[in-house]
């Protein structure tokens, strides 16, 4: 029986202190950048073959990946053109007055007010029952003209 338990101990030993391979997993992660970057093309592709939808959400999330980038204000103003050229005016609405106060000094502002002008201007359903679109679209033509 001794033998038996000292065979198990040289056993546990002899395998205890062999040499392990150590497996190392490696993950190549894409930086925020490259995510964001990849995001914004997605949303470009969807928006080449029409699908509004898709394209605003993949430009929100490049937005929302890598905000303090240079293109978080590209992807937020071409979510919003994604939702007018599908005609979803009250959310490309939303996405530019959120653009508007987001970043105030954007060189595309220009783009934004027009943009949102549009917006309003489509969003006329009839003149006679609500003036509320019409007055919006015409402060906000006012606005671009006059700036």
């Amino acid at each position: 029986m001794q033998k038996f338990f000292l065979v198990i101990v040289i056993f546990a030993l002899f395998f205890g202190c062999a040499k392990k391979e150590e497996n190392k997993l490696i993950i190549k992660e894409k930086n925020l950048e490259d995510q964001m970057l990849g995001a914004y093309k997605e949303g470009l592709n969807f928006l080449y073959k029409k699908d509004g939808l898709s394209a605003a959400r993949k430009f929100n999330e490049a937005e929302l990946l890598y905000p303090q980038s240079d293109w978080a204000p590209k992807s937020a103003l071409m979510a919003a053109y994604s939702y007018y050229m599908i005609t979803h005016y009250s959310d490309a609405i939303n996405e530019l007055e959120l653009f508007i106060k987001k970043y105030p000094n954007s060189k595309r502002m220009d783009y934004a007010n027009f943009l949102l002008a549009m917006c309003y201007y489509e969003s006329i359903v009839d003149e006679k029952k609500d003036l509320e679109p019409l007055m919006k679209a015409r402060d906000q033509f006012s606005y671009v003209v006059e700036t």
